[in-house]
């Protein structure tokens, strides 16, 4: 297992082998769903101390909680039934542990259960991302910023993480992201977002000139209409120049319009700062912001109220269904 670190990180990959041999989601296709989702401070019942004050004060956080929290997740995942989920704000690894085991009775079909999983954050970091896979994961590595030429000093930030999804025969690079938020002021934190985006491009570009299929997801905390559009396309056309490199389709455009509302909903207002960003020998035949029993009646995302024990995210989960060849010949 590769590692690239700059600074403390570690990661974890849990591979769970099928004792009758390997099955991946649609044999011979290149189509793969994935979901990414914030999922919001998800903590498990242990105190280790790195937890955020609000869990290590309440009084109505514990195991059962927990569970309870844990048991709504997975019965997203099975509503939503992707392929590939990301996960942006887990714990720990051990989380993974009991995602697996409470989705362990989901199918008796092994093409349906999520048998790979990686967990990666900083070392002092409360939080990291994590992924589930129903086809093999491979090649794993972190990377981390390390500024010291702002007048600010660098905050904690996530590191990007880059594997290989292997998807029947063709291999897809995924990179998960979680960028630093907006907390302490827009303008001043979008410093950093800045970094995290050159640091992604430079990373994705490596990929992007071989020819590889290429998808970067996660929470962004930048809006799409923050992102730098290719200078001589169309405004509806969602190609987004990361880094000033590296021109990436984003399907807030699927079907050549703005989708709506968003995926995150703030002081009364709609956000689309959690992305899908592919390489244009990707075809999307499906996007949303998935809506479900984890929204509010008005359609808002149902937030995890610690006090209640009630709620899922404050985040929507996004959705697509992408096809690892542009023209589509090779997808159903």
């Amino acid at each position: 297992m590769k590692k690239k670190l700059t600074g403390k990180c570690w990661i974890f990959i849990l591979v769970c082998l099928c004792l009758s041999g390997c099955f991946y989601a649609g044999a011979s296709s290149r189509s793969v769903s994935v979901v990414t989702w914030n999922v919001q401070t998800f903590f498990d019942a242990n105190t280790s101390g790195s937890e955020y004050s609000d869990f290590i004060r309440s009084k109505q956080w514990g195991v059962q909680a927990y569970e309870a929290r844990l048991k709504r997740l997975c019965e997203v995942m099975r509503q939503l039934d992707a392929d590939i989920y990301v996960f942006e704000e887990i714990e720990n690894k051990d989380i993974l542990i009991d995602i697996s085991n409470e989705l362990s009775g989901f199918s008796w079909n092994q093409r349906k259960n999520w048998n790979y999983a990686l967990f990666a954050k900083n070392e002092s970091g409360a939080i990291g991302c994590a992924v589930l896979s129903r086809f093999p994961l491979s090649e794993p590595t972190v990377h981390n910023l390390d500024v010291r030429t702002e007048r600010e000093k660098q905050p904690e930030l996530r590191p990007v993480i880059r594997l290989k999804v292997l998807v029947n025969d063709t291999q897809l690079v995924l990179f998960v992201n979680h960028w630093k938020s907006k907390s302490g002021g827009a303008e001043k934190t979008e410093v950093w977002r800045n970094w995290q985006e050159s640091l992604l491009s430079s990373l994705m570009k490596k990929d992007f000139e071989r020819g590889a299929y290429i998808l970067a997801a996660g929470d962004f905390n930048r809006d799409i209409s923050e992102f730098n559009f290719c200078g001589d396309c169309n405004d509806d056309s969602g190609i987004v120049v990361l880094g000033g490199e590296v021109p990436v389709y984003s399907p807030w455009f699927f079907g050549g319009v703005l989708e709506e509302p968003g995926s995150y909903y703030y002081n009364d207002s709609w956000e689309r700062i959690d992305h899908f960003f592919a390489s244009q020998n990707i075809a999307f035949l499906e996007f949303r912001a998935a809506t479900g029993v984890w929204c509010e009646d008005s359609g808002i995302p149902a937030r995890y109220k610690i006090y209640t024990g009630q709620g899922y995210s404050d985040h929507l989960p996004l959705f697509c269904r992408i096809c690892l060849d542009e023209v589509n010949t090779e997808c159903s």
